[in-house]
């Protein structure tokens, strides 16, 4: 089965007890111990039905432990390993908004939901393997606030899971829209995945990943991305990123948040919007990668990639040429004649 899902909520939920939390922790742990064995129950094709309705009625850790229960008895069902890995990644992210505080860590809760996305990336799970990249970047972002942006991007890479191809190559794209030195604001998950995972595999590459949304909720993410911008930790994010202008490029993703950016004379260049004349860039466009995949490959994460450059396409008409192969017979609005 193929799961596939938007981008990471947060739900708000009240406190769960110690024991509780202790309880669905000790289930997860039982279910990787059970493993294949004879007799186990049949998956239940609805089990994520309920634990999804659970969600969103607030009660989280009754949806973590009612999977747990399942998972010790159905360890084969990819599915459910998947959303018990995004409850687990939901609860690291609440873990930042609590200001760091509560038991377990977010460093914890990233553990338990590696161990669930590998279980899924096992079973074959097609989004596993991205929501594993997910749970990486999330243990990088926590690096970055314990040591810094330089320290973190020196630390950071060792091991690190492999993520598809095309999601590389797009974060190479957009790494190399952004002018030396920039400043590159990402607006959504699938972003910050390909641009992070593409300082690993660029180091030498000097742009700054930056999530306005968390700058503007988690304290200690913007001391840190303050600290690397070298401007005041007390402004809000707008005046922030106006103060850094002068002396850095800003670059918007395709799916950052207008409203967020200061206002100052954004210019489409490549997939980015730059504040001013680009200046030096590094490398090429490319998305041979996403041609590939898009041939027979009935991944939905393809069409979410491919999402991003028509976002692109919408603000710089110059794309419509020369990503003709990509679109095909199929262009967005904004390329069609």
């Amino acid at each position: 089965m193929t799961w596939h899902f938007t981008p990471l909520m947060t739900f708000r939920r009240r406190p769960s007890p110690p024991l509780f939390r202790a309880t669905g922790s000790a289930l997860l742990a039982i279910a990787l111990l059970a493993g294949p064995a004879q007799g186990q129950a049949a998956i239940d094709p609805n089990i994520g039905i309920r634990a999804a309705a659970l969600e969103r009625e607030g009660e989280r850790p009754m949806a973590i432990d009612m999977l747990g229960q399942y998972l010790a008895t159905a360890p084969d069902d990819g599915s459910a390993w998947l959303q018990l890995g995004r409850f687990y990644l939901a609860d690291e992210r609440d873990w930042h908004l609590a200001g760091h505080r509560g038991d377990p860590d977010g460093v914890l809760y990233l553990d338990f939901a590696t161990t669930a996305f590998e279980q899924s990336i096992r079973l074959s799970v097609d989004s596993g393997m991205v929501f594993r990249g997910y749970a990486e970047v999330e243990r990088g972002v926590i690096l970055l606030e314990s040591s810094g942006w330089n320290a973190a991007l020196v630390s950071r890479g060792h091991d690190t899971p492999p993520i598809p191809p095309y999601i590389l190559e797009l974060g190479a794209n957009l790494l190399s829209s952004c002018p030396s030195g920039g400043v590159l604001l990402t607006g959504t998950d699938l972003e910050s995945l390909s641009a992070w995972y593409g300082t690993l595999e660029s180091p030498s590459i000097d742009v700054l990943l930056v999530r306005p949304d968390r700058y503007a909720t988690d304290s200690l993410y913007r001391l840190r991305v303050a600290e690397a911008m070298g401007v005041d930790p007390a402004l809000p994010v707008q005046r922030a990123l106006a103060a850094v202008a002068g002396r850095r490029r800003l670059c918007l993703s395709p799916g950052a948040d207008s409203a967020a950016a200061p206002a100052l004379a954004w210019m489409p260049y490549r997939l980015v919007r730059v504040s001013g004349p680009p200046g030096p860039t590094t490398g090429a466009l490319t998305v041979s990668e996403l041609i590939k995949a898009s041939r027979g490959n009935e991944s939905p994460w393809v069409d979410d990639v491919r999402r991003v450059y028509d976002r692109a396409a919408a603000h710089n008409l110059l794309l419509c040429s020369s990503l003709l192969l990509l679109y095909g017979d199929t262009p967005p609005a904004a390329c069609a004649p």
